[in-house]
């Protein structure tokens, strides 16, 4: 489904009712109650969101052949009837339909990430993630992104320089407005996601994007990379980030990274388990994360390089 301006959304009533039952969001906002499009609505809509559907890439090792759709109705499936999540293309992609159903004045960009090592080379990589930029009644504009995983925003973040916003725990956010040089004019304009887990640390880098709205065919290339291509992080490892939320307020989150099992409820985070097995894994993903496997996705994993040892 191509991003249309002329079209509201591509969900359907019935898909977006069943949707807001699926995270629980409260009556109030539902749009048959005509919410002010606001910015209490769409934190509410971010945090209810971030806290049911977890970042996920499960997709990309416990299956037999590899393929992540980015149509919107196929994503519907995959988050409401089959209880699951995804990663940021899928996420952002949702969430930009579900805005547009709900009246806001959204578009979508791509972004590039900011690597600080880990077995792969530093500094910035393509365009490999996705954003949503919400412009409110006030014209102030809000990045509001449901797709980076651990270090991503709990509440919209405004496109103000330099704003400081309060995340989880001891960490906070903020962008900044910065250029990138480019051989034809000289510099170009781009927004810079930071953030920092405690006032007297460094701001570290996350992600910078543009102004540019990017189409579906975009992402289908981004896509194809971070899916497929062995020097994507996300095909070497499995990473799985769940908020928890109380009466829409984020209060946590709980991660898989690979073997290790981590909470944090306070800006640091401990480890609760090193997974051995398999077996151990998939049980702490449907256990803690309440991610259910089929059997066929089970055995998809084996000879994977991010395959723990399997029990015989």
């Amino acid at each position: 489904m191509m991003f249309d301006p002329d079209t509201l959304s591509a969900l359907s009533a019935d898909k977006v009712d069943k949707y807001l039952r699926h995270i629980e969001l409260p009556h109030r906002y539902w749009p048959q109650n005509s919410p002010t499009l606001n910015s209490d609505l769409l934190s509410a809509l971010q945090a209810y969101h971030l806290s049911t559907i977890p970042y996920e890439n499960l997709a990309l090792h416990y299956a037999k052949d590899v393929y992540i759709s980015l149509d919107v109705n196929v994503i519907y499936q995959k988050f409401v009837d089959k209880k699951r999540g995804g990663y940021c293309m899928e996420n952002n992609i949702f969430f930009y339909h579900l805005l547009r159903f709900f009246g806001f004045k959204v578009y979508l960009t791509g972004a590039r990430l900011h690597r600080t090592g880990d077995g792969q080379p530093a500094g910035w990589t393509g365009w490999e993630h996705s954003v949503n930029i919400v412009t409110l009644s006030d014209q102030i504009q809000y990045l509001a992104d449901v797709g980076y995983g651990g270090n991503g925003p709990k509440v919209p973040v405004p496109l103000i320089s330099g704003s400081v916003v309060h995340n989880l725990g001891t960490q906070d956010l903020r962008l900044v407005r910065g250029t990138t040089m480019v051989l034809s004019d000289g510099q170009q304009g781009r927004w810079i996601y930071q953030f920092r887990n405690a006032e007297d640390q460094a701001w570290a880098v996350g992600y910078s994007f543009t102004d540019i709205e990017f189409t579906l065919k975009d992402f289908e290339v981004m896509n194809f990379f971070t899916s497929r291509s062995p020097d994507s992080f996300l095909t070497t490892k499995i990473l799985v980030v769940k908020f928890l939320q109380e009466d829409g307020i984020i209060t946590g989150k709980v991660i898989l990274d690979q073997e290790q099992v981590k909470k944090n409820t306070g800006g640091k985070n401990v480890l609760l388990q090193t997974c051995q097995t398999e077996k151990e894994r998939v049980q702490i993903l449907e256990n803690l994360f309440q991610l259910k496997l089929t059997e066929e996705e089970k055995i998809g994993i084996r000879g994977r390089i991010s395959s723990l040892k399997v029990e015989v």
